[in-house]
């Protein structure tokens, strides 16, 4: 299956209220592991949703883990939270 397919499918089955664990990273650089960290700790830290635009809906992130994986060098950036959907202005 292709990288997209996965991921739309993944988000073909999000709903609100749903709780989810997310890997947003699983790679072999170090930097892009670290941005990605880096962004989904700023809403976690905030308390901000983390927007999921396509949906048009939010993650309230209760939880970042950033590993690393010595026998195969790779990092991975995981996230779990509950989908919500975002407050109207």
């Amino acid at each position: 299956m292709l990288k997209a397919e996965s991921i739309f499918n993944l988000f073909s089955e999000l709903k609100p209220g749903q709780y989810i664990t997310w890997p947003v990273y699983d790679g072999t650089d170090i930097l892009e592991a670290k941005s990605m960290e880096e962004y989904v700790n700023t809403f976690f830290k905030t308390g901000t949703l983390m927007p999921i635009p396509v949906l048009n809906l939010g993650l309230d992130i209760y939880s970042v883990q950033a590993e690393y994986d010595d026998g195969h060098a790779t990092h991975k950036v995981v996230i779990e939270g509950f989908i919500t959907k975002p407050r109207k202005k």
